[in-house]
């Protein structure tokens, strides 16, 4: 099966600090994948090396069958949606727009890979904006500003402004922090039904917990300090030793209705303090 990213012996040096060490891997083609550990351990650099905003020390990235340093990335990013946690705009660029924009028009600075809107969408890309939107369950919120809104339809609100260019790759990166039970649900069914359709892209989930993972996830990579410590289908990596092992914390796991959820016991907690 064709690959979507590839990284070959990867690794990445920042202020003589290892961020990544010698990372192999392989995400496929049309399919979910997700990234799983804890904060610090290289999952977002991973996603800042794809889309060229960080640049390895040693090693190949390939990314839709272009060679990182060997290609257009201006015209390679244009083939990438991201959708991030991070409100500031400071690594991927155009993740974020403009709060007193209305929700419409945020989705319509996806097309031109802006940050607020600068240009005239046409009434097509009005039209298909408004189609996203309602895709995501924001069909009501169509003429809302997004200071307005909550912090899951803002993030929903991105996933369409993602979506609107069809990308062939759709990076997700947790994308449901800071949310309530609800918030995270509606992220994680609105994942699940982009999945579910004939285009759909090639999507890139990063999260340190598995009970986020939709159903259609069909590869983890498990990092823990810049490196990949288990790589392989969720039932064969999402188990009680690996997720014991990636996070540094004693965990049971369990599997209801296709979901993992995991369990912390009291105990582990004089392990911790």
């Amino acid at each position: 099966m064709p690959h979507a990213v590839m990284f070959d012996n990867v690794s990445l040096v920042r202020n003589q600090t290892p961020i990544l060490k010698d990372v192999s891997f392989t995400l496929p083609k049309g399919q979910c994948s997700a990234i799983l550990g804890p904060n610090g351990s290289g999952k977002t650099t991973i996603t800042r090396a794809i889309g060229g905003q960080m640049f390895p020390t040693a090693g190949q990235i390939t990314v839709m069958g272009q060679q990182l340093g060997k290609c257009n990335i201006l015209e390679l990013r244009k083939r990438i949606g991201i959708v991030n946690a991070d409100s500031s705009g400071t690594y991927a660029t155009g993740s974020v727009v403009n709060n007193n924009l209305t929700a419409i028009e945020a989705v319509c600075t996806g097309f031109f890979g802006t940050i607020s809107l600068y240009n005239n969408p046409t009434a097509d890309q009005r039209d298909h904006a408004a189609h996203m939107l309602k895709q995501v369950g924001l069909g009501h919120r169509i003429t809302h500003k997004l200071n307005l809104l909550s912090t899951g339809e803002k993030r929903r609100c991105l996933i369409a402004r993602a979506l609107a260019v069809k990308p062939d790759l759709l990076i997700l990166d947790e994308p449901t922090a800071g949310m309530d039970i609800a918030g995270r649900e509606q992220i994680i069914a609105v994942i699940s039904q982009i999945l579910l359709t004939p285009d759909a892209p090639t999507v890139l989930f990063i999260t340190h917990h598995v009970e986020e993972l939709p159903l259609s996830t069909q590869k983890i990579l498990l990092i823990r300090d810049g490196q990949i410590i288990a790589d392989g289908k969720p039932d064969d990596v999402i188990t009680p030793e690996s997720l014991t092992q990636v996070f540094g914390c004693k965990v049971f796991v369990r599997k209801i209705h296709g979901r993992f959820w995991l369990e912390v016991l009291p105990e582990a907690w004089l392990d911790l303090i």
